[in-house]
């Protein structure tokens, strides 16, 4: 990305959106490095910022000229709104071949190296160009920087270009089907503009969703390193806040079965970090209630002192804990009596009707741990 020399309009090109696709994190450090190059934050040492694919290919131009073809070579040194130009009557003209072009279309603007004539209508007449890859090697990009090119002739020309070419070492020719690869770039195009356009330097996309950092690794780094100690800070915060609530007069279960549930007014306003990294914040006014809003953690038995003996006259005695009892293992909830439902009164049944009065006979559901359940004797045969 870069402005514009014309009118310092913010432009972008095929590498942004590579560099996108993989990391929205790099992505926006790249832009607030441009708008504000002063932000404080440096690069990692001894890398360089992403700059353009495409190489001037005046020894092409030079090779196809000496074969009797139609040339037209652009000066790649020349300004850029003069290649824009220069471009844009080479195709009107006609000619066979274009290298060293320049097409741009609004916000976007690309190097393409080679553009080729073909049949058909377009707006330019009985022609319309095809976009050409010439660097040699092959590339996990190059079908998306060549669907960027072919974006660019779609609204210059008015007709989207039928193929693609990719001309590899020793003169072979690889032709790609626009329609196979052209609705990726849309998709992606379309989410890179889209972040584009809510951009706000204050808000940074989580590191934790990109595949790779680009040159800004020891900052992403850091940034996961300061939430992850947000977060804990944060729960013991909540932990300390609980337990001066709690009054000294309660019973309080066995230490290390006690949870905390937080409070919709403990949610409000604060930020913090939700499953797979990404940055959540609880509105106010909401009820936490909902399945995604609860959250539980055990509280340290330090933090409780000793844990108070249950009444003497407490009839239920509560199995030993086990490493299998805690949340997510449990197939009941502890503490939770379920609700008693009136057993239905047995219909008459007439004499001599067998029925297995046991079976018919509505049985109760009684919690159990998960422990419980486990065949952990010696006589197990597993």
């Amino acid at each position: 990305m870069y402005f514009y020399s014309v009118d310092r309009t913010l432009t972008f090109t095929s590498e942004d959106m590579v560099l996108f696709k993989e990391s929205p994190f790099a992505c926006w450090m790249e832009r607030l490095t441009l708008e504000n190059p002063a932000h404080g934050v440096a690069p990692d040492a001894g890398s360089s910022s992403p700059g353009d694919s495409a190489r001037r290919q005046d020894a092409v131009a030079e090779l196809l000229a000496n074969k009797g073809r139609q040339v037209i070579l652009i000066d790649w040194d020349a300004p850029e709104a003069l290649r824009r130009s220069d471009t844009l009557a080479a195709m009107r003209s006609g000619t066979e071949f274009i290298v060293n072009g320049q097409l741009a279309v609004g916000p976007l603007a690309a190097s393409s190296q080679l553009l080729m004539r073909t049949s058909g209508y377009s707006e330019l007449g009985n022609h319309l160009y095809i976009p050409c890859d010439l660097q040699g090697k092959t590339n996990r990009h190059d079908a998306f920087r060549l669907c960027f090119l072919a974006d660019l002739l779609h609204s210059v020309q008015g007709v989207l270009p039928p193929q693609m070419v990719m001309f590899r070492r020793g003169g072979q020719a690889l032709h790609l089907k626009t329609e196979d690869h052209i609705f990726h770039y849309r998709a992606v195009k379309q989410h890179f503009m889209a972040a584009q356009r809510e951009f706000r330097k204050h808000r940074m996309p989580d590191p934790a969703l990109s595949v790779h950092f680009g040159r800004w690794s020891a900052c992403a780094n850091d940034v996961l390193r300061q939430r992850a100690l947000q977060g804990d800070a944060h729960w013991q915060t909540q932990e300390r806040h609980e337990l001066a609530l709690t009054p000294p007069e309660c019973d309080v279960p066995l230490a290390r079965e006690r949870t905390v549930e937080t409070t919709d007014a403990a949610l409000q306003g604060l930020e913090f970090i939700g499953s797979g990294g990404a940055s959540m914040a609880f509105a106010s006014g909401g009820r936490a209630a909902r399945a995604g809003d609860r959250r539980r953690r055990p509280v340290p038995p330090a933090a409780l002192g000793e844990a108070l003996a249950p009444p003497a006259d407490t009839q239920q005695v509560e199995p030993l804990s086990h490493p299998l009892d805690a949340a997510g293992f449990s197939v009941a909830r502890r503490f939770e009596t379920p609700p008693r439902r009136r057993a239905p009164v047995p219909h008459a049944e007439p004499p001599g009707n067998d029925v297995d009065r046991e079976q018919a006979a509505p049985r109760r559901f009684t919690p159990v741990p998960f422990s419980s359940s486990l065949n952990t004797s010696d006589s197990f045969e597993g």
